[in-house]
This record gives C-alpha cells, structure tokens and sequence, in this order.
C-alpha cells in the first residue's frame, strides 16, 4: 500500500544530511528528456537554496564511466535526477571519495543498505513509478522539503509528470493542487488545467515536448542548457524558435525511417521484432529511438504480442565530461498494448528485467520500467544482444 509520510520523512532525512555535512559543492545528474530536465531545475534550486555551488552534466544514460569519475573525485554531493535507480549497486560500489549520494527518481528500483546512498524513489513507499509520480514530482517534494516556499516551482512538476500518460494520479495530483492554491494554474472547462503565470502561453504539453525536442534532438548543441534556461527563467521566444527548427529535423528523420519499415517491414524473431535507425538520428541523443517506438507501438504494422526493439548508433561524446572509451548502440524497448497487459498480469516477463540483462550480457547495461526500457552495449554485438532477448522474451515469466 502506498505510504506518503514515510517518503516526506525520507526527503527529510536527506535534507538534513546534506546540511549538516557542511558540503559546498554539488554534481547533478540528469536525463535528457522533459521530466530530466525539470527535475534537474528543480533539483539545482532546491541545493543551491542550501548554500551549496552546483554543476549539472546530462546524460542520455547513467554511464559507469561517468559514475566513476564524478564519484571518484573529492568528497561531494552527487544528486541523480531521473537516473540512477536501476543502478544503486554501481553507485555503491564506485562511491569511493565517501560522497553523499541522492536518487530523485521513479525508475524499477532496490533499496539501498549503504547510509550515503538516499534512494528517494516513492516506489520504496508504495507508489507506482510508471502511475503515480514522476522524477521531477519527486524532485519537487524534495525542494517542498528544503524550503516551502518552492511551492512556487509547481509548474516545473506538472510539465514534468506529463510524460505519463492519461489523467494525473497518485503523488502527480499533489502538484497540480499546489499550483490551483498558488494561482499558477487553472482548470478548462473540459476539465484540463492551463497555466495563468510562468509560462502563460504554453499549455504543459507544449511545454513538455519543447523540453524534449531540446534535450534529445539537441543533446550535442547545447539543447539540454537551454531547456534548463526555460525551466528556470522561462520559455523564451528564441528558445522556442530554436526547439521549431530541432522538431523539424527530428519529423524529417522520423519520417525516413517510417518509409523504410513500411517499405523493408519489422524484422521479425520469436518474441521480439526489432528495426536498426544505424545513422538515421545523427546528432541526437538515444532517446529519440525511444520516443520513435512508443509512437510506433500503436502502428498497425506492429505484431501487438511481439516485444519494439529500435537501436541506433550513438558517438562516444558526453557533453560536460568528455568521451567514452567507445562508440555504443542506444536500444529501446516497448510492449505494444495487447503485450503489455499480459507483462502486467505475469503472463509474460517485463522489459525492465530482460532488456538489462540482455545488455549487461555484451558488457553494455540498461534499466526502465516494465513496458518501457532501455540500454547500451557496443556496437557489433547487435545480433548477439537480440539472440539473448529474444531468448529471455521467450522464457516463461515465473
């Protein structure tokens, strides 16, 4: 059952622990997407009310070369903003510089024994993850903790939460609750909500896929940057000139590759059915693969009971840190709806166990949630990465 005072009670904790460390320097962590984005803002306002200085680096995925480094250094705060919470052994076991370590997230995740690492994820107290909150609702509950009067960042948590799907539920209701008080939202007459402040001609829709477009379409120009700058300072009109012309590209790219499949159809294995985009995303974080799939699952084309496979060639770059030791294949995984059900039910295994696990077989790793994952492992073992899943997939779930 779903427990709210445990979870403040933790956010509190951390809050403490990090005042009375006396720590002056923070690294933050972040997604690249819209919820990445917000729960970064909302997590950089939120330390930096505390005194202490911070540096945001992006990342389309927590990679362990990043961890660390950013763990290895001096002694710090090191705060993971939708990332991390498939991946609290890793950021155990590479804590060697004894830094305190916070996880604002909702990804599948385990609890942590080690009294540095405070895993705030309110799937620990009940909630659900995929349903009930999303990273930057959880990072909001986190600034509500440092300071109340951070209840004015709401807006950041409603355009955040937006990425899940259908009307806001569990922890995601409290934000948009929050906001009526302060004035900063208003319901339609439909029964939707509007902005009437910050961000007064953008609806959280718009605001979240102008967050999105800047994130992943222009992770290696500086886009994330901007989408932080929104966040906090507000949606400028160049910001919003320069995320038209990033969804252009991203239309046009998507678009070639919908010709293909319709043209070359999905290949097909046993449980699994998968496309390769290989260069079709230049420039462009993994993450547009992921949101490619989510949009193709509902195509006709799509066998409903087969487990969307797409991959994409990523370079080595990681803006803000430097290169990894070599070029990687982003893979995203979606269960069309049919098969989603049945992982639901147990009827089959969920994508945030199987596709990890394929990964991490090829030296890569990956993390996600039951119907919606994904991951990296080096480029060449493609075939050897869809053989494991495909025989995973295949498996009886039990």
């Amino acid at each position: 059952m779903a427990q709210l005072d445990p979870f403040l009670r933790r956010l509190a904790q951390a809050k403490e622990t990090i005042v009375h460390s006396g720590l002056k320097d923070a690294v933050i962590l972040h997604h690249d997407e819209a919820d990445g984005l917000c729960s970064a803002a909302l997590t950089k306002i939120a330390i930096e009310k505390l005194g202490v200085d911070t540096l945001l680096i992006c990342l389309d995925k927590l990679y362990p070369e990043v961890v660390r480094d950013v763990e290895g250094g001096s002694r710090r705060l090191v705060v993971f903003s939708d990332l991390g919470s498939g991946h609290v052994q890793l950021l155990e076991s590479q804590n060697r510089s004894r830094s305190i370590l916070v996880i604002l997230d909702h990804h599948d995740t385990s609890e942590s024994r080690d009294p540095l690492v405070h895993n705030l994820n309110p799937e620990l107290n009940g909630f659900s993850g995929e349903k009930d909150a999303s990273s930057s609702t959880v990072a909001y509950f986190f600034a509500k903790a440092v300071d109340p009067t951070l209840v004015t960042l709401a807006p950041l948590a409603i355009i955040g939460s937006t990425e899940i799907p259908g009307e806001a539920q569990g922890l995601n209701k409290i934000p948009i609750g929050d906001a009526e008080k302060t004035g900063a939202v208003k319901r339609t007459p439909s029964g939707g909500i509007k902005f009437d402040g910050a961000v007064p001609w953008l609806s959280p829709s718009r605001a979240s896929s102008v967050l999105n477009v800047l994130g992943s379409v222009g992770y290696y120009r500086g886009g994330p940057q901007l989408g932080l700058s929104a966040c906090i300072k507000g949606f400028e009109k160049q910001i919003l000139e320069t995320a038209k012309g990033l969804e252009e590209e991203r239309k046009n790219a998507n678009q070639r590759m919908m010709e293909e499949i319709r043209k070359e159809g999905l290949s097909q294995m046993k449980s699994v059915q998968w496309f390769h985009a290989k260069e079709n995303y230049e420039g462009m974080s993994g993450k547009v693969v992921g949101s490619f799939c989510s949009y193709l699952s509902y195509q006709r084309l799509v066998n409903p009971v087969k487990y969307l496979i797409g991959m994409m060639n990523v370079p080595p770059e990681v803006p803000g840190w430097g290169r990894l030791p070599s070029p990687l294949v982003k893979v995203s995984g979606r269960a069309p709806k049919p098969l989603a059900k049945m992982i639901e039910t147990g009827k089959r295994p969920p994508l945030s166990r199987i596709l990890p696990d394929s990964c991490a077989k090829l030296g890569g790793f990956g993390d996600g949630h039951t119907v919606a994952a994904s991951g990296v492992f080096p480029i060449g073992r493609e075939e050897a990465f869809l053989d494991a899943l495909d025989a995973l997939a295949t498996t009886d779930p039990s």
